[in-house]
C-alpha cells in the first residue's frame, strides 16, 4: 500500500498504473498533506477495517529502506510483536549522509532515550514490522504527533502498553533525489514530543 498526500513529483500517477496490472498493489490517495503522522494513521485504519493482513511492515517508499530487510524484520516477529528496523544497533549502519545530518539523528535518538527512558537504539526509525493486533495501540486517542515525532509516539505507546518489542540492523541508504521536507514546526513538535511523553508516564504512574 503506497500512501500519497497529493505529490507534485507524480507518484499516485505512477502507482495508479501498477494498481492496474497488480491486484497486490494498493494506494491510498489523499487531498492535501496532513503529515506523516495523518498519513500513516489512515493507512493503519484502513489496513485494520480491510483486517486480511497479520502482519504489516511500514518503510519509506524512496529505497532508503531497503527491501531486502524485510526478510530480517519478518523473522523478528516470530519472537516478537513489534520490530524496529535500528541504524545504530550495531555502530551505525547509514550510508551517504553528512556528518551534521547523522550527529544530529544520533543526538536525538540520544535525547529521546534520556527524556522518556525508552530503551531501544533507533527510536526515531520508520522501518518497522509489527502483528496486525498492535494496530488498536497505534491508533491511541493519546498520540497526538503529526510530523516525524509520530515515530516515537507511537513506539513510546507500544512499549507503554507492554507489547513485546525487538530491533534488528539494517542498513540506512539515503535517497538519491529529492530531499527530506522538515519544517520548523516539525522540528519544534520533535523537540517538545519528549517532554510531553514524559510527563504522560508521571500522570499515568501517579493515576495508578
Amino acid at each position: 500500500m503506497f500512501i500519497d498526500d497529493s505529490s507534485p513529483d507524480g507518484t499516485a500517477d505512477l502507482i495508479g498504473q501498477l494498481v492496474k496490472s497488480d491486484r497486490g498493489v494498493n494506494l491510498l490517495s489523499r487531498d492535501e498533506k496532513k503529515g506523516l503522522g495523518q498519513a500513516y494513521r489512515a493507512a493503519f485504519r484502513h489496513v485494520q477495517e480491510i483486517g486480511k493482513w497479520k502482519r504489516v511492515f511500514m518503510m519509506d517508499a524512496d529505497l532508503s529502506h531497503q527491501p531486502s530487510h524485510i526478510k530480517r524484520i519478518d523473522e523478528a516477529l516470530d519472537q516478537y510483536h513489534f520490530v524496529i528496523g535500528s541504524r545504530y544497533l550495531k555502530g551505525v549502519s547509514v550510508l551517504n549522509w553528512s556528518i551534521m545530518r547523522l550527529n544530529m539523528s544520533y543526538a536525538a535518538n540520544k535525547y529521546i532515550r534520556f527524556i522518556t527512558r525508552l530503551p531501544y537504539t533507533d527510536c526515531t526509525s520508520g522501518f518497522r514490522g509489527f502483528h496486525a493486533d498492535v494496530i488498536p495501540a497505534l491508533l491511541s486517542s493519546g498520540i497526538k504527533a503529526s510530523g516525524y515525532a509520530f515515530l516515537v509516539e507511537t513506539l513510546y505507546g507500544v512499549w507503554k502498553e507492554g507489547i513485546e518489542i525487538g530491533e534488528v540492523p539494517i542498513v540506512f541508504v539515503e535517497r538519491k533525489m529529492g530531499a527530506s521536507k522538515v519544517s520548523s514546526g516539525i522540528f519544534i513538535e520533535s523537540l517538545f514530543t519528549p517532554i510531553r511523553l514524559l510527563f504522560r508516564g508521571i500522570g499515568s504512574n501517579l493515576s495508578s
